[in-house]
């Protein structure tokens, strides 16, 4: 049995992360989870527009030129996660779990496939019929439009980076790059998804309490053309499938003043 069955969850979606920050925040989390000064805890964030390069990466990954990029307002960075090449921006749901692996009685591959579950029961709350687990494949799919990317790093038992659902996200960004290493591969989103299917919901809140698991209070999402409700209908339910997917019991929302220990904050 999993000994925590606590996560803690802090959201920082509502401005856009620049992406080093966030790493050296994950970095320091990452450090405390193995000194158990923390417990199980997962960020969600929309970052400012960037370019990641995992540890399978390369220049050969670009369409334009890194500098370019920069120069017109992309960052890009190597990151010691897993995987290739990828964007996170404006209307993707990024989501890093620092969590204790070895108390969840997990190896890294189910850590992944249960990542890949997540983002597959997220979008069948929208009615999107998405899939994981995929043979030679990596993220989430719904047919041959890639709707999710994975790329985690495992050290020491403690996971740190995660996922990225796009919901509303600008896919253009992604024509600078092969993304995760599938160039003949569409990237998708909840919103195009939605729009391509005409559908409409009244109600697409996740409030009250499910399988033992505490959430916040209900939103509810009328039309895809409401975005800003869309990504926050789509947090609600990415964090709840997350804390399923592992087992915990219980979600705490936190804020970022009490992400760290206090003497090290």
């Amino acid at each position: 049995m999993p000994h925590s069955k606590s996560l803690r969850v802090c959201s920082l979606t509502r401005t856009l992360s620049s992406y080093l920050p966030l790493a050296e925040l994950q970095a320091l989390l990452e450090q405390h989870r193995k000194e158990a000064t923390i417990g199980d805890t997962l960020l969600v964030v929309q970052h400012a527009s960037v370019f990641t390069i995992g540890k399978r990466g390369s220049a050969q990954d670009f369409h334009t030129d890194p500098e370019e990029l920069r120069q017109i307002g992309y960052e890009v960075h190597n990151v010691p996660r897993g995987g290739e090449t990828t964007f996170h921006g404006p209307g993707q749901l990024v989501a890093y779990p620092i969590v204790n692996l070895r108390q969840l009685g997990l190896g890294a591959r189910a850590f992944v496939e249960r990542l890949e579950d997540a983002m597959v029961q997220t979008a069948g709350c929208f009615g999107i019929q998405a899939r994981g687990r995929v043979p030679g494949k990596t993220g989430v799919w719904v047919g041959e439009r890639k709707l999710g990317a994975v790329g985690v790093r495992i050290s020491n038992g403690i996971s740190s980076h995660g996922v990225a659902l796009n919901v509303t996200t600008d896919v253009s960004h992604y024509r600078h790059i092969v993304p995760c290493g599938t160039p003949d591969k569409e990237v998708t989103s909840i919103q195009k998804e939605l729009q391509k299917g005409g559908m409409q919901f009244d109600d697409l809140g996740v409030g009250g309490s499910a399988a033992g698991i505490s959430s916040p209070p209900t939103n509810s999402c009328k039309t895809q053309q409401d975005v800003p409700h869309l990504l926050a209908v789509a947090e609600e339910h990415l964090v709840r499938c997350l804390a399923r997917v592992y087992g915990y019991t219980y979600v705490q929302n936190i804020e970022t003043k009490t992400l760290l220990p206090t003497g090290a904050r």
